[in-house]
């Protein structure tokens, strides 16, 4: 991605990093079973890591907004062009999964599954929803962060303190409430998927929490970026030379994350989603920021994730009916008793998608709708 006239290599390899998660999240976690078994917690434990991908996304969208001048007219045409191509691509991409798992939906169905990004269809549309609904508010937050940055710094910490810290208070009194053999069934809030999902727990700030309900939690990363960006030279001089400490964090912080996903699995005998709702905790956020920390110094051009970088978009909208339609091919299944074979899996969809999205992009009305 480009800002201004010159490449940021380190962004591009965050890109690449969150995109290759993306992809190995949808393609190669769904098909493992709770088991128990030392597979199950190994893939468990890279869907805890994985939680760090679409706030990445986030985040570097943040990082590259807030720090080039903003053209109004500019902005509301991106957002339109946004709107378009998600609604678009979502139409495709539903009649592309019906004909791949030979399944017809009435005009009434289609629609219904276009707005309401059902589950299974064009869930995974859901980032390009909540960023556009970002980019409908940017121009407020980017006239306080330059009028006064110290305004959105305010802001992050006091979303930051809400949103993970509510989280992180409802880990811990989980946790306490099993040490006292008390343990809490905790009812999912949200759309009531297969009942016990999300581990919601109580809103500890009440009334006053005004982030409540939603996936505010993408508007933190985002602004996050802005402020990372202009603190960055201050950042690098005190993060320099210690990069080991910041492997140790990811790894430690991915580790608690995956202790709480192992708890909130046991109490309610379901599998709880933890790459979907590990990214409103503190671990994750942590995690984003680490990731960031050791990326920040990679200053080399490299062809191969440069291309991957400009094509995220591309390769985000296009994984799933690729994926789907793999799987009616062979049985991923025994793709994923061995983790490296994954790996290779995940790199195989990506440069499948890649060459697809390069193919499309040829399209000029494409080649437009995908200039953000």
């Amino acid at each position: 991605m480009e800002q201004q006239y010159k490449r940021i290599y380190y962004l591009d390899l965050m890109k690449s990093i969150a995109i290759i998660s993306v992809v190995f999240y949808h393609g190669v976690l769904p098909q493992i079973t709770m088991t128990g078994t030392m597979k199950f917690y190994s893939y468990y434990f890279l869907q805890a890591f994985a939680a760090v991908a679409t706030p990445l996304f986030f985040f570097v969208n943040g990082f590259l907004l807030f720090n080039k001048e903003l053209d109004l007219h500019k902005h509301i045409s991106r957002i339109i062009r946004m709107m378009v191509l998600t609604v678009i691509w979502g139409g495709i991409t539903i009649i592309s999964l019906m004909l791949i798992r030979k399944e017809i939906l009435s005009v009434g169905e289609f629609l219904k599954t276009l707005w309401q990004f059902k589950e299974n269809w064009i869930s995974h549309l859901w980032y390009m929803g909540e960023l556009i609904c970002i980019y409908l508010f940017f121009p407020v937050f980017y006239y306080a962060y330059q009028k006064k940055a110290s305004i959105l710094v305010y802001f992050v910490c006091i979303g930051a303190i809400i949103i993970f810290g509510n989280a992180f208070v409802n880990e811990i009194m989980t946790m306490l409430s099993i040490l006292v053999k008390h343990p809490v069934r905790i009812w999912n809030s949200r759309n009531n998927i297969n009942n016990y999902q999300k581990i919601k727990g109580k809103n500890i700030f009440n009334m006053f929490n005004p982030f409540k309900d939603v996936n505010s939690y993408a508007l933190i990363y985002f602004c996050c970026g802005g402020i990372i960006y202009r603190y960055q030279e201050k950042f690098k001089n005190f993060m320099s030379n210690k990069k080991w400490i910041f492997v140790a964090i990811i790894l430690l912080d991915t580790c608690f994350l995956f202790m709480c996903g192992i708890m909130y699995t046991k109490l309610n005998h379901n599998l709880w989603e933890i790459g979907w709702y590990g990214k409103e905790t503190i671990f994750t956020f942590i995690n984003v920021l680490a990731i960031y920390t050791l990326c920040m110094n990679y200053n080399k051009s490299n062809k191969v994730i440069e291309l991957i970088s400009k094509n995220t978009l591309g390769i985000y909208l296009i994984h799933i009916p690729v994926l789907r339609f793999i799987e009616q091919i062979i049985d991923v299944k025994i793709i994923t008793t061995n983790i490296c074979i994954s790996f290779l899996y995940t790199g195989i969809v990506v440069i499948i998608t890649l060459l697809l999205s390069l193919g499309i992009k040829k399209l000029p009305i494409v080649n437009g709708l995908l200039r953000f």
